[in-house]
């Protein structure tokens, strides 16, 4: 569902074509910005997208654009990041499990866990029932590198939900668990 907010037309003085340097600086803004925002005194139309899905993934791109900058400094990418956070030093974890704590298919965490064992922060190690199958633990390097992340992470995190508001996260929380919940097993009649 959209709910359009008309403020004039100056929308009609503007290039039809933007720059390369233009898009650039678009595609880095943080996201959750109204396109609406007045410019030399002239306002243009903007467009607000309400409903479920997008309204989820515009509230985590907004938290995910202060945490890209730190997960980049320390050489991860977010899905490698979702792997880390996920695995133990000691307690060895089957690739299933790891793909469902880590919201990841299947052939993407192979690929990542693949990425991670060259870059030497994680072990395979044979499971204990089925040898011809293995699990899943970090390393000492990456153990370390999980400690470094996450008190980085942490500090950013604390921002944020200083900007949003305890109280609004802890309802956030208590909500999402809930769609989560409701929806789980749930189908359309």
């Amino acid at each position: 569902m959209r709910t359009r907010l008309k403020t004039s037309e100056a929308a009609d003085r503007r290039p039809a074509r933007k720059s390369a340097a233009q898009k650039k600086k678009e595609k880095r803004r943080a996201p959750g910005h109204a396109e609406g925002a007045r410019r030399g005194g002239q306002t243009q139309e903007v467009v607000l997208e309400t409903g479920l899905p997008v309204a989820l993934l515009r509230a985590r791109e907004a938290v995910m654009f202060h945490m890209r900058p730190i997960l980049r400094a320390h050489g991860f990418t977010e899905q490698q990041w979702r792997v880390m956070r996920k695995l133990d030093s000691t307690v060895p974890i089957d690739k299933t499990t790891l793909s469902s704590r880590a919201t990841l298919l299947m052939p993407s965490l192979l690929r990542i866990l693949k990425d991670l064992e060259e870059m030497e922060l994680i072990r395979l190690v044979s499971s204990d029932r089925n040898p011809r199958l293995s699990r899943v633990v970090l390393s000492a390097r990456g153990a370390g590198a999980v400690a470094r992340t996450s008190a980085d992470i942490e500090r950013a995190m604390k921002a944020v939900k200083a900007r949003i508001g305890e109280g609004s996260v802890v309802r956030l929380l208590e909500l999402l668990q809930t769609v989560e919940s409701r929806l789980t097993g749930f189908s359309l009649p």
